[in-house]
């Protein structure tokens, strides 16, 4: 082992971390940021970089033992829009460094972990060591929009994997796991008029409101998982069948989204439509893209939970604290990830979460990460990667 300098292998992680940011990577947008992570990729000398048909990019260290499983680090190369450019403190793309934090859309949802892994594991092969296992970073497409890349990586994957490590914002924790997520659409019929005349017609915005009305008194009706937490339901979107400001709708729709570890698809129907009671709504789940014949309506709906009696949890927990010099907490996510793509394909995979980024600035006017908190993790990621 040769000793090297984290202060200039940070300097350098937070330099790409930049670059990254500048690049404007919205889902289905990725090229640009693809080619830009394996140019550091190669330029860090990882021994294998390449690409995949939709878009994926991933970089290999090969460990020194090739009967172990690897070490995937996942992250993604999409983020969400930046919304009014007027509420930013900063320009979203211009990366900022302001008071020790990296400002700009994607700083810690996920560009920032995504420079993290990168660096983290470059930096085992600075110090003149290899891994005992082979080390693969892994960043996909169009996680915002759904997983597609994840689905296309797990549903290809060709190597043995024994843990992934997500870099979605966890504050240098370690998440094992998230609830999973269900939509359903909950249509209300009426019949149209002229607005001029509503009482000719039947206007269905009145069912929908009695509907939520409800609905906000009796979600507490739903489980709780004990580490996941309580099942969730939140409307998002309405629509009605007509743009005109003046006809009344003959139909009205609200999504609602569910995140549970608990209920099943067969269960939340039943819920909506007892809650609709004398409403009588309609029900139709759009199945986030999957096969009807793949869902199976009586299986409860996860997204993915690691036990953390887990050995890999037990052991990534105490290298992490070793490297970090404090000992990250056991936790779990709020949002889903893409976590829940592998897990649904394969049980031979322990998935954690830890990043320096934290969730409550993901996808906000005041997105941001902590210069500090990336070198916690960089500590944390070398000695994960040497000791696990």
């Amino acid at each position: 082992m040769v000793d090297f300098d984290l202060k200039r292998t940070l300097d350098e992680c937070v330099d790409f971390t930049r670059r990254l940011i500048m690049t404007p990577s919205m889902p289905a947008q990725e090229h640009d940021i693809g080619r830009l992570v394996m140019d550091e990729m190669t330029k860090l000398q990882y021994d294998d970089v390449w690409i995949d048909e939709i878009g994926n990019v991933s970089g290999r260290i090969r460990g020194t033992d090739p009967n172990l499983g690897a070490i995937v680090f996942n992250s993604h190369l999409d983020h969400v829009d930046p919304g009014d450019l007027s509420q930013w403190q900063f320009p979203p793309f211009s990366a900022k460094v302001h008071e020790g934090r990296v400002f700009g859309r994607g700083a810690c949802d996920i560009k920032g972990p995504l420079a993290v892994q990168v660096y983290g594991a470059a930096a085992v092969l600075l110090s003149g060591v290899r891994p005992k296992r082979d080390i693969v970073v892994s960043a996909v497409v169009q996680e915002e929009t759904g997983g597609a890349g994840a689905v296309h990586w797990v549903k290809n994957l060709d190597y043995p994997v024994d843990l992934m490590v997500l870099g979605e914002p966890s504050s240098n924790h370690i998440s094992l796991g998230h609830r999973g997520i269900w939509l359903i659409w909950a249509s209300f019929e009426g019949r149209s008029v002229h607005a001029s005349v509503p009482e000719r017609g039947i206007n269905p915005n009145y069912a929908m409101a009695r509907f939520l009305d409800r609905l906000s008194v009796r979600q507490f009706e739903l489980g709780s998982h004990p580490l996941l937490g309580d099942t969730s339901v939140a409307p998002t979107i309405v629509k009605v069948d007509t743009q005109s400001s003046n006809v009344i709708p003959a139909q009205t729709r609200v999504l609602l989204d569910f995140r549970t570890a608990t209920e099943s698809v067969r269960s939340l129907e039943a819920f909506v439509e007892d809650v609709g009671g004398d409403l009588e709504p309609q029900i139709e789940s759009p199945w986030l893209g999957l096969p009807e014949s793949d869902v199976d309506l009586d299986e409860t709906i996860s997204g993915f939970y690691t036990p953390p009696e887990n050995e890999f949890v037990r052991r990534a927990q105490d290298a992490i604290g070793r490297g970090m010099g404090w000992m990250p907490e056991l936790t779990n996510y709020r949002f889903a990830t893409d976590g829940r793509h592998v897990a649904a394909h394969t049980d031979s995979i322990a998935i954690v979460g830890y990043s320096p980024g934290e969730e409550n600035l993901a996808h906000t006017v005041k997105e941001s990460i902590s210069i500090d908190m990336m070198l916690d993790s960089l500590k944390g990621h070398i000695q994960l990667i040497r000791e696990v």
